[in-house]
């Protein structure tokens, strides 16, 4: 069996006629830069941190090519620290989903025509790393709780009522 692949830049040179499955392993520091790019929109930098990835993004991906046309299937998940919507807790999960895309490969400034999703290629090679980085923030959850009844935060004190009651007494809790 193959070792992952520790990056995602392929060679159309060499392309096998029967397109390629290939299993990757992309480390945090690999997509650091990517993901942070990722949170500057238009020139505003978004809100808050890059996602703090704990592992590296694992994954396989079964790739096909049709003319300038390739077609990505495949799967990817990574653990990652998110902080609770509710109590503001950081805690540990997974991230992951399934990848059904194709895409345009063109030479850079060319546009292709009718399609959102194109990837350059430069001296005959093209790098997926930037593609997959969306599909992970595509991935990224947009609430998240750190179990299924976390009782969050007092309105009145700001404790955190997972850890038990409040010195104030009052019941209230952010809920959202």
């Amino acid at each position: 069996m193959e070792a992952a692949r520790d990056n995602l830049i392929f060679n159309l040179e060499s392309w096998p006629e029967a397109g390629q499955r290939v299993d990757f392993a992309l480390a945090p520091s690999t997509l650091s830069p990517y993901l942070e790019a990722a949170m500057t929109q238009d020139g505003d930098v978004l809100e808050g941190e890059p996602p703090q990835l704990l592992s590296s993004l694992r994954g396989w991906l079964s790739l096909d090519l049709f003319g300038r046309r390739l077609r990505l299937r495949g799967s990817f998940s990574v653990k990652v620290e998110l902080t609770c919507h509710r109590c503001l807790a950081l805690f540990e999960d997974k991230i992951g989903d399934t990848i059904e895309e194709s895409v345009d490969l063109v030479a850079p400034g060319e546009e292709a025509a009718d399609r959102e999703t194109v990837v350059e290629v430069v001296d005959n090679h093209f790098d997926l790393t930037p593609l997959l980085c969306e599909l992970l923030w595509l991935s990224w959850p947009m609430k998240v709780l750190c179990r299924p009844d976390c009782l969050g935060l007092c309105l009145s004190c700001g404790a955190n009522l997972n850890e038990g009651l409040c010195s104030c007494g009052k019941t209230q809790r952010i809920r959202h």
